[in-house]
């Protein structure tokens, strides 16, 4: 039976959509004694009136349905570890929240603390990263929406990470981008765990990077990228030093 009374961080990914989040939150959730639930329904109603112990039953069972069924998401499986009934002594809960709770919980500053004072542990912030040309194609290609309006949508997200990550410890927010886990998996498990305060686990590194594609997809490619387009999305990269490193058009040349 899982137990919880070694329960030390609860782990939230935040960030953009298409930005890696629920493989992040997988890869996570892989760990022998870390449960991360994707999008819980306790999330999604913003922890409003929950106590501790309906927020942590929401988590296990949310990530235990998804375990059962493979963690599915946009056509592709994540599930990578076991189910949570299998791990005994738990150090990390969490969950990939919903995406637009990023939004809502830099603009409602009493969220965190009073989750936190309600699991009587420090909440820490994982903001899943990737390329901007990317997360921003994607986006567009799965909605329909014009490009121009996926490039608002994408800063107002990082505008909401930078404002959380500015009122919180610098022990309890951690940028993690989707280039590096794939580039080097251990190095970035290994980093991760050290945010959350996890041990190292062998079989947990070798089980992710079974299962991690080589390199990350470049759906830029897909889009017939307007002048005006790519100089807004250069305009915010320039905003926001977690973004430094994507400082190149959508063909990949440096700027």
């Amino acid at each position: 039976m899982t137990s919880l009374d070694h329960l030390h961080r609860f782990a939230l990914i935040v960030g953009n959509a298409r930005s890696g989040s629920t493989l992040l939150g997988a890869v996570l959730d892989g760990h022998p004694r870390a449960v991360i639930a994707n999008e819980s329904a306790s999330s999604m109603a913003l922890w409003r009136d929950l106590s501790a112990a309906q927020i942590l039953a929401d988590v296990l069972d949310n990530a235990a349905r998804n375990a059962a069924t493979g963690r599915p998401s946009e056509g592709y499986s994540y599930q990578i570890g076991p189910p949570p009934a299998t791990k005994p002594a738990l150090l990390v809960a969490g969950d990939k929240v919903w995406n637009p709770a990023t939004l809502i919980l830099h603009g409602n500053h009493d969220l965190i603390p009073s989750l936190e004072t309600r699991l009587g542990v420090p909440v820490a912030i994982i903001h899943a990263i990737r390329d901007p040309f990317d997360v921003i194609a994607t986006m567009h290609a799965r909605s329909g929406a014009p490009v121009a309006d996926r490039i608002r949508w994408y800063f107002m997200h990082c505008e909401a990470a930078a404002a959380i990550r500015d009122r919180l410890p610098a022990d309890r927010f951690l940028d993690s981008h989707h280039e590096d886990l794939l580039a080097d998996p251990p190095a970035a498990i290994e980093r991760l765990c050290g945010f959350l305060h996890l041990p190292l686990d062998p079989g947990h590194v070798a089980a992710v990077q079974a299962r991690l594609f080589a390199r990350p997809r470049r759906t830029r490619s897909t889009v017939d990228w307007q002048e005006a387009d790519v100089a807004a999305i250069r305009a915010g990269i320039a905003r926001f030093a977690f973004l430094s490193r994507y400082a190149r058009g959508p063909g990949g040349a440096a700027v």
